[in-house]
């Protein structure tokens, strides 16, 4: 099973609506990948592919950052959709708790279900280690608050080190400025 073509264009759809987007050109790789493929969550779907990501906020308005071992940059906890996946936000929390050890029921969403706080279309260099050629990622981001305390378990083969930094330390300044709202709201 992978995840439903109209899942995602639900997604966008909400996306856009939430974040009134009337600029869609940024997603036209997706949109056009959306088009002639039948599973555009697959690491296989070239130029691009799906992914998705857990933006964990905790009681301090911290966002849990994990350092990626191979692109060696912070990066949210996140990646490749798998097959068992049957939404976008089971995959985010599936790696969300494979990269961090954080279950999914410590975690709330902040938003309504299937509402991304964030699609980020961003490219990805050439991998000759796996067979990979430069494409890109189309990252669908959840938006979550920790619940209850949890300790950071980090699954080393794919990440090095994970920080909690505050809205004005990430380096994703088109999201931070999205969670500014986000940050009043406890709970």
């Amino acid at each position: 099973m992978s995840i439903p073509l109209s899942e995602i264009t639900q997604a966008i759809a909400a996306y856009s609506e939430k974040f009134t987007r009337s600029d869609m050109q940024f997603l036209q790789p997706l949109l056009k990948a959306m088009n002639t493929s039948h599973n555009i969550t697959s690491r296989s779907n070239l130029p691009g592919h799906v992914t998705t990501s857990a933006v964990i906020m905790n009681g301090d308005n911290r966002v849990l950052h994990v350092r990626h071992k191979i692109l060696n940059t912070w990066l949210l906890p996140g990646g490749h959709c798998e097959d068992a996946d049957d939404s976008l936000i089971a995959a985010s929390m599936r790696e969300a708790f494979e990269e961090t050890g954080i279950q999914s029921n410590c975690l709330k969403l902040i938003l309504p279900a299937n509402v991304p706080i964030d699609i980020d279309l961003h490219d990805i260099p050439e991998n000759p280690q796996k067979g990979e050629p430069k494409h890109w990622h189309a990252d669908v981001r959840f938006a979550f608050r920790l619940v209850s305390a949890e300790k950071v378990v980090l699954q080393e083969e794919e990440v090095t080190d994970y920080a909690w930094l505050m809205l004005n330390q990430m380096p994703m300044r088109r999201l931070a400025g999205k969670l500014y709202d986000f940050a009043r709201i406890k709970g």
